[in-house]
């Protein structure tokens, strides 16, 4: 089973103890942009989880997305999310 865990500065998916993937982000003045989503393994979906969890996350907390990596763009622009 994967599992999502966030950060003060990155969200990483983890399985079994071995590193799937992660974004990395910062924070500032209600702003979480989003620098590098790594997908360590190819064809699971992982970059699509880790995004959706970005996405809840922020929402949860107030933050708008600031996408500056291009998979953070792409896949905020394929849910309507403008940026």
């Amino acid at each position: 089973m994967i599992k999502i865990t966030i950060t003060d500065t990155e969200i990483l998916a983890t399985e079994d103890g071995k590193l799937l993937g992660k974004i990395e982000f910062t924070l500032l003045d209600n702003k979480m942009t989003i620098l590098h989503t790594y997908a360590y393994e190819s064809g699971r979906g992982i970059g699509t989880m880790l995004m959706q969890n970005a996405v809840a996350w922020a929402k949860e907390h107030g933050y708008t997305i600031i996408p500056v990596c291009s998979f953070a763009q792409k896949y905020l622009s394929k849910i309507g999310i403008d940026f």
